[in-house]
């Protein structure tokens, strides 16, 4: 699998940076994807939850309080942020400490868990995968985190795939 970690400077600030994956072939990120799918028929739902990413990124950070944690793999930091206060629409998400965060897609949570509906296990697997091929480029050296977010070379390609 390629893609590359782009920037979300609209959303990013002085206490965390919000990126967002790329994969290869597509014009768009993963978290575009998902405001195009979802803002005409939430667009109160999509409205909260970009705006707590800008409080994330400006003012609070990425604390954990702020989303739905252990939603991949223990240790992988894959979670869900929603919209308050119905709680319907999920955004997965990849947190690192409380100065990054990775965000994927997701969709309308109608299960009781996200492995329950194809379309949010969908995302939520490739967040897992994102998170894998991410922390083996981090434990190699080939990425470094900060408190600018991340540098190094943040286009993946698939030799680091597993």
């Amino acid at each position: 699998m390629n893609f590359e970690l782009k920037k979300i400077q609209e959303l990013s600030g002085n206490k965390c940076q919000i990126y967002s994956a790329v994969l290869e072939g597509e014009s768009m990120s993963l978290f575009e994807s998902f405001l195009a799918t979802f803002y005409e028929d939430y667009t109160d739902e999509v409205q909260d939850i970009y705006d707590r990413l800008k409080f994330i990124g400006r003012e609070g950070g990425a604390r954990s309080q702020f989303f739905k944690m252990h939603e991949g793999t223990p240790g992988d930091g894959v979670c869900a942020l929603y919209d308050i206060p119905n709680k319907r629409l999920r955004l997965y998400c990849i947190i690192y400490g409380t100065v990054a965060v990775i965000l994927g897609g997701g969709g309308i949570k109608r299960v009781r868990v996200w492995q329950d509906d194809e379309f949010l296990r969908k995302h939520a697997e490739l967040m897992i995968r994102i998170s894998r091929i991410i922390s083996l480029r981090i434990k190699e050296g080939d990425i470094k985190i900060s408190d600018d977010g991340f540098t190094g070379n943040i286009k993946i390609n698939e030799d680091y795939d597993e």
